[in-house]
């Protein structure tokens, strides 16, 4: 296997791990909300849509520049990713107040990704 290959590889499991690691920290958001159907179902469903927005942003980012392109391109990225967390919930049926959700979400995404990338 070429260097590329195994690069593009290990990039992809990176980023799988961090929709992982998203997705566990909002779910019980999702439980906690009471949510409907399938508790798998659910959480499939969020792993799926923040893997995407993980990957879509992951090719995004700035590599380099000043720090107020990186906060533009984080935010974004937290909007994006609330956004996506809250159809998945809206869909699968959450209820009480929306607003109160999307905030859950957007604070503990705010959360893991400032963990993230202070480790980074």
């Amino acid at each position: 296997m070429s260097d590329n290959l195994v690069a593009a590889s290990n990039r992809e499991t990176v980023l799988d791990n961090f929709a992982a690691e998203l997705t566990s920290a909002v779910y019980p958001i999702a439980l906690r909300h009471g949510m409907a159907g399938s508790w798998i179902k659910v959480e499939l469903s969020l792993w799926r849509a923040l893997a995407e927005t993980v990957k879509k942003w992951a090719r995004e980012r700035p590599s380099a520049g000043p720090p107020d392109e990186f906060e533009v391109w984080r935010q974004g990225f937290l909007v994006d990713l609330t956004e996506g967390a809250f159809y998945i919930a809206v869909k699968h049926g959450i209820k009480g107040s929306f607003l109160e959700v999307e905030l859950d979400l957007y604070r503990t995404f705010r959360l893991v990704v400032r963990r993230r990338f202070r480790a980074s």
